[in-house]
């Protein structure tokens, strides 16, 4: 991670990287469309410069509500295509798209991306966001139910699903600051918070391929089998083993595994320690929320069926080993 003597200096040059940027952006002209550019350039570029400074050196709140500002611009355009898309695509494309603006805002390099755990984790954030949009897509337009399913939340006009988008981009804001708070304050070198972020960080890195591999398993197997048929066809090898539900799991190790990273550089920090925490327990709540309410949906449908019965008394745990 950053070296905490050239932390200051390195959020100078960042500020002074972007002030020439946009300066350059707004002098650029060209052909018949110069005067839009302009004028389009003259609106997006200070709005850019805005939320990248208050990512950067803004106090605590102003960061979060950065994090917020780049959310909501995935999810409330989202979220008036497809209802849904709050709680599915779009909650993977926005946190790819806050953990991206952390890595630009921060002038992340090639070089810094190998040598800096936060810049890691956020990189890792990046591609866990973007793996799960692109699944959910994926399945909603290859599995004829979940098409259906998406569809059928769109029971809110178009511009009352505002709130809802707004509220929703907040959580994801939340849940994704610790990496936020992770570039912005360093820990010190060869420290024992140097290795809780290290552990941390391959922990989510763990979580993101146990979701990834759990997912696409249990997506072939539910893709070959007929969805009007009330058989149970599994998946009920390899991670389905271990637990019902290890896409779950994955995705809480995922988000455990980031608040760690970032917690250790949280300090006295009230709002990075409130927001993070916030954030943690909401999905956590989301996630066995979810796993209990399929645990009953799956035993209402297959109940009684020896493979169902049998994958059931050997994978005895819903969602977190030795925790039923």
């Amino acid at each position: 991670s950053f070296a905490p003597t050239n932390y200051h200096l390195h959020h100078t040059t960042i500020k002074q990287k972007r002030q020439q940027q946009l300066q350059t952006s707004l002098t650029i002209r060209g052909g018949g469309d110069s005067m839009s550019s302009s004028s389009l350039s003259s609106v997006l570029g200070p709005a850019a410069d805005a939320v990248g400074s208050a990512l950067v050196s803004g106090t605590p709140l102003r960061a979060v509500g950065g994090m917020w500002a780049v959310s909501s611009l995935v999810i409330v355009p989202l979220t008036f295509i497809r209802q849904g898309y709050s709680f599915s695509v779009g909650y993977g494309f926005s946190v790819a798209a806050m953990a991206l603006t952390l890595l630009s805002s921060f002038d992340i390099s090639l070089s810094t991306l190998t040598s800096s755990t936060p810049a890691i984790l956020t990189a890792t954030t990046v591609i866990y966001g973007l793996r799960l949009a692109l699944f959910l897509l994926l399945r909603e337009f290859s599995v004829d139910s979940k098409r259906k399913q998406i569809k059928s939340f769109d029971k809110t006009p178009r511009l009352k699903r505002t709130p809802l988008a707004l509220s929703v981009s907040l959580l994801y804001a939340f849940m994704c600051s610790p990496a936020l708070f992770a570039l912005r304050g360093a820990v010190e070198a060869g420290s024992v918070l140097e290795k809780i972020q290290l552990v941390s960080t391959s922990v989510a890195a763990f979580g993101m391929l146990l979701e990834s591999v759990a997912d696409q398993h249990k997506y072939e197997a539910k893709r070959k089998s007929k969805e009007t048929e009330d058989k149970f066809v599994g998946p009920s090898s390899w991670s389905y083993k271990l637990v019902r539900h290890p896409n779950y799991l994955g995705e809480i190790l995922f988000w455990v595994g980031l608040f760690g990273a970032g917690s250790v550089s949280f300090g006295k920090s009230i709002v990075a320690w409130l927001c993070g925490s916030l954030g943690l327990a909401a999905i956590l709540s989301i996630m066995l929320g979810s796993s209990g309410r399929l645990d009953t949906k799956q035993q209402e449908k297959y109940g009684g069926q020896p493979k169902y019965e049998e994958w059931k008394d050997a994978a005895k745990y819903s969602v977190i080993p030795f925790f039923k």
